[in-house]
């Protein structure tokens, strides 16, 4: 196999498959990314068996053929060279000769058909969502799902849930919910058609955070499709797909019910965010927690450090039903409030209850937290 191609565009195909690579496996071939010349493109491949994504760019073909080398040291060879054409060939499956100016790098490579297959079925039956609503809803919950270290075996927490239904009026709508049991994350988007999705799917952490950082990059008519059974990221030049999370996610909808919260307080968001970034500053990591005192026209937000002292800083606000204290993590409430322009609303049960944040801007976006003793 023979080509020639741009340095840049080589560079730009490899940095979006880096993170579907797995660099820890006890597989070697799964660290590494499948290099295929055909007809006239550059096609890369690279999956860890759980994401899995294709990436085409055109180039001078000489000669066809495949083969699997190291994702990440191929990159970081690549990324170092000057930026003009790149001429690329592997010797007879041993080892492939890159070569770029006075630069001449020979690296080992693996057989092509040691390779785990890479398939992209189904994505005729799915329906396209904008990225601008997606990747909202991804930034909106992600912080809420566990890692695998986290994680608790019992429940499908490692993932975020994806659902899609009909509200009172008829409206369609797809729904993003994340839990990491200390606080639950509910996105939803209403749809022009309802969208079929059975009973859901469930999306793990690591293929959600593949799939944002493709959105990051804009591309051009690029979309998500979803179906029963997938998700898929699609642009012109790309191809991405996460294997789904088996299971039972655990009930949610009783949890972010109004009725289950009789108290409430309208707040600016960002004035609370900006004196909850200063307590975040005083607590500890030990006694990391504030205090919110609920009042009929202002909300006192206190936190303390024995080693470094205290702050005390009240905000207007508008409170109706029973006045109390309640203690929460700071970080928890930033993490919602900064999606949220204007005013927002606190839904509170009680002093020993959570609370439940709500946002109905670009989505209908609910965050409930559990509260902390003090």
């Amino acid at each position: 196999m023979k080509c020639k191609i741009q340095k840049t565009l080589l560079q730009n195909m490899l940095a979006k498959v880096q993170g579907f690579t797995e660099k820890k496996s006890t597989l070697p071939i799964l660290s590494h990314i499948l290099l295929e010349i055909t007809g006239d493109s550059l096609q890369v491949r690279a999956t860890d068996l759980h994401t899995s994504i294709q990436v085409n760019s055109p180039c001078e073909v000489i000669q066809s053929g495949a083969c699997a080398i190291n994702g990440k040291s191929f990159y970081d060879v690549i990324r170092e060279l000057p930026d003009q054409m790149v001429e690329f060939w592997v010797e007879e499956g041993s080892h492939a000769h890159i070569i770029a100016e006075n630069n001449r790098i020979k690296m080992n490579v693996m057989d092509a058909e040691e390779y785990p297959m890479v398939d992209f079925m189904d994505m005729d039956k799915g329906y396209a969502v904008d990225l601008s609503v997606m990747k909202p809803m991804i930034e909106r919950t992600i912080f809420s799902i566990p890692s695998s270290s986290e994680s608790d075996s019992k429940y499908t927490l490692g993932g975020a849930l994806l659902i899609s239904g009909k509200d009172e009026t008829g409206r369609g709508f797809i729904e993003m919910v994340s839990t990491d049991t200390r606080r639950l994350s509910v996105v939803r988007f209403f749809t022009e058609e309802y969208i079929d999705m059975g009973s859901g799917i469930i999306v793990p952490r690591k293929g959600l955070q593949e799939l944002k950082r493709l959105m990051d990059n804009k591309e051009e008519d690029s979309r998500v499709l979803l179906t029963k059974d997938s998700i898929f990221y699609i642009s012109p030049d790309t191809m991405a797909t996460v294997r789904l999370i088996d299971g039972k996610f655990p009930d949610y909808q009783s949890v972010v019910s109004p009725e289950a919260f009789p108290i409430t307080t309208r707040i600016n968001a960002q004035d609370l965010h900006s004196v909850l970034k200063v307590c975040t500053a005083m607590v500890s990591d030990i006694s990391n927690c504030v205090r919110f005192s609920f009042h009929k026209d202002q909300t006192v937000v206190f936190a303390s450090n024995p080693d470094q002292g205290e702050v005390e800083t009240p905000i207007p606000s508008v409170h109706q039903g029973e006045e109390l204290d309640i203690n929460f993590n700071p970080r928890y409430f930033m993490d919602c409030l900064s999606f949220i322009e204007g005013e927002t609303e606190i839904h509170l049960k009680g002093s020993q209850g959570p609370c439940m944040i709500t946002d109905s801007g670009i989505t209908e976006s609910k965050w409930v937290i559990m509260p902390m003793r003090f």
